[in-house]
């Protein structure tokens, strides 16, 4: 059986997200110990593994700071999709955020209509998640979704643009 690391090597709890077995203990123990614990989640969002960025990506949308923000619109560039839409998530919602970090919707809001156009009805749906979260915040976005939804081909994800 492997031991853990100290409590405080961050990387080593970040790396021990790739580790089926360990993942949900890395998480938490990660998700406890707060601010700290951000520029080892940031340094994840480069690991080779897509369920360490993933993670680090759901953490951060717990932990931001201000300088997790250009790492996360990073992210948005991901080959992974759970990774994109985890990034989406933490940038556009303010329930999760612990902090008093908000990015502005101008760092973000141009990738996610971008990615509406995605061949991957996954990551359209994630896009139109965060966009709606845009929305309650900035009432012009749910006209600009509105709009968007004409070009979308899924009858599903049409409707979520449409605010049905």
């Amino acid at each position: 059986m492997r031991t853990l690391p100290s409590g405080s090597d961050y990387d080593a709890w970040v790396a021990l997200l790739a580790v089926t077995s360990r993942r949900q203990q890395a998480r938490r123990h990660l998700r406890t110990r707060g601010p700290g614990v951000v520029p080892a989640l940031r340094r994840g969002l480069q690991h080779p593994d897509p369920m360490v960025r993933s993670s680090c990506a759901g953490l951060l949308d717990q932990l931001m700071d201000d300088a997790s923000i250009p790492d996360l619109v990073a992210a948005l560039d991901d080959p992974d999709i759970r990774v994109v839409r985890r990034a989406l998530h933490a940038l556009a919602c303010d329930g999760c955020t612990q902090g008093e970090c908000r990015p502005g919707d101008d760092l973000f809001v141009p990738k996610a209509i971008e990615l509406l156009s995605d061949p991957d009805p996954d990551v359209r749906a994630g896009a139109i998640d965060a966009l709606q979260q845009v929305a309650k915040r900035d009432p012009s976005m749910r006209e600009r979704m509105r709009e968007l939804a004409e070009r979308e081909r899924h009858p599903g994800l049409r409707q979520a643009l449409r605010g049905r």
